[in-house]
């Protein structure tokens, strides 16, 4: 409850009475004071006994038009509130979406009631732009006197939640050669193990959990329900390598490369989280990881992975860099080995500052650091610790081909076996549907790549693509055929 403005106007018209009692001389102008004073507190105490029952006896629902929604589309939501009867009190509620939401003003999202009212709704609609559990905030009710003197200010209990998930792409293809792909790891079967179970952690007990891992212990200790959380002792590991830089950002929105090898992401963890198999994730961006998960196999694991993947988007843009001009940058750029040996041969001996500045850069270019990228250093980082029995999963685009090669031929040495998702920017360009030939060409240049990759010793190397996107590009070169 505070006082407002006009309260404080009205308690200093009450004080000018005994001011004036004592310039006046008139000691009957303090009965003014005192008059206006118990008017004033009459009012406060009728006020608060009103709030207190209003607060009681109010009741405010938020109810989402839909349980589930897609990023960026619009939902809409009712407010309605009931309050009590023969009141002389104002009531408005507002209504507050997930801090994430975008779309309606505060006003959209405010229902009012007047002293007469004892019902009121609203409608108004909000776009949700992140994936994962939005939940809506308490919504705030506010009560005004008819004479606006004293307002009340509190929180309600409602508080929806909904899911939102990220647009999925049409059609997605997983194969070779225009060929579906029947597996998703490749061509490592291993098999589940069972040997044991470690625990992971132990937590508060959430709806959903099973009785048998209640953990009385912890139960007791912390007078709430908790769960031990157990962790499988499987021989086969899972790591993911998901490229999100600008060069994986082609394509219509919700349908870009990264979306697309999203997809192949999740089912991975989908797979993994049925075999109880140990996953780790890397996401990487143009300055290196952006988001990382240790190997583990818990279902709270499986879940923060699927989250994070619903949370990433490609950064930036590359400004319409096609991936076959990308590949010949990353060609300039690229010094091999011998190569600088041969620049430092030819520096022995020369003592001028130009060549002592210049001499470590090529001394770096043959050591551990040559030719380092963000996606080759997260690979040769992520396979340091790990390599017995795991399964490495690379997933990009074809842009920078060099760099793509160099990651799954590390891969292949370091990990039991290397899987290669690429998107092919030719498959995520709608302008080349114009020239049906020369994207064919393409595509048989991004063939020919991927089989180079797949040749590798335990290295399986995929397209991932709209499908009936590659399906016009194949049946042209077809009737071109015939």
């Amino acid at each position: 409850m505070h006082a407002t403005r006009r309260h404080w106007m009205v308690v200093s018209f009450g004080l000018s009475f005994s001011v004036l009692a004592v310039l006046l001389d008139r000691p009957a102008l303090v009965f003014g004071t005192v008059g206006v004073a118990c008017w004033s507190l009459v009012r406060s105490v009728s006020f608060a006994s009103e709030l207190r029952r209003q607060v009681e006896e109010t009741t405010v629902i938020q109810t989402p038009a839909r349980d589930s929604v897609r990023t960026n589309t619009s939902l809409s939501v009712s407010v309605d509130v009931e309050g009590p009867r023969d009141t002389r009190l104002d009531l408005s509620v507002e209504s507050r979406p997930p801090l994430s939401s975008r779309g309606a003003s505060a006003a959209a999202r405010t229902a009012t009631l007047g002293a007469d009212e004892a019902t009121a709704a609203t409608t108004y609609s909000v776009t949700i732009p992140t994936a994962g559990t939005a939940s809506f905030r308490h919504p705030v009710l506010e009560s005004t006197d008819e004479l606006g003197l004293f307002t009340g200010r509190w929180v309600g209990d409602d508080e929806p939640t909904v899911t939102v998930t990220q647009r999925t792409p049409r059609n997605v293809h997983v194969g070779r050669g225009g060929q579906m792909a029947q597996t998703r790891y490749g061509n490592q079967q291993a098999e589940r193990n069972t040997s044991g179970q470690a625990t992971a952690e132990i937590r508060e007990y959430t709806t959903g959990d099973s009785l048998r891992h209640v953990d009385w212990n912890a139960t007791a200790r912390f007078n709430y329900p908790h769960v031990r959380e157990y962790e499988n002792e499987a021989d086969r590991k899972v790591v993911i390598f998901i490229d999100r830089r600008p060069s994986v950002g082609n394509g219509r929105p919700g349908e870009t490369q990264f979306a697309y090898l999203r997809e192949v992401a999740l089912a991975l963890v989908e797979e993994a989280n049925e075999r109880s198999d140990s996953i780790a994730l890397y996401a990487v961006g143009r300055d290196g990881i952006t988001a990382r998960y240790p190997f583990r196999s818990t279902p709270t694991h499986y879940a923060a992975i699927r989250e994070t993947l619903y949370s990433l988007d490609p950064e930036g843009s590359e400004g319409g860099v096609g991936g076959e001009r990308s590949e010949e940058r990353a060609a300039t750029e690229r010094m091999s080995g011998s190569v600088a040996s041969r620049r430092r041969r030819t520096l022995r001996g020369d003592d001028s500052a130009f060549a002592t500045r210049l001499r470590p850069f090529l001394t770096n270019a043959t050591g551990a650091g040559a030719n380092a990228t963000p996606l080759r250093s997260t690979v040769e980082r992520g396979l340091t610790r790990h390599t017995e029995n795991v399964s490495a999963v690379v997933l990009t685009s074809d842009a920078h081909r060099h760099e793509v090669r160099d990651c799954v031929r590390h891969a292949s040495q370091q990990a039991t076996w290397a899987n290669a998702f690429l998107a092919p920017r030719v498959l995520f360009d709608p302008t080349d549907l114009t020239d049906l030939d020369e994207t064919y060409g393409r595509y048989v240049s991004f063939e020919r790549f991927r089989r180079k990759l797949g040749a590798y010793p335990r290295v399986s190397a995929f397209e991932v693509g709209p499908g009936d996107m590659l399906e016009t590009v194949l049946s042209s070169a077809r009737e071109a055929r015939v």
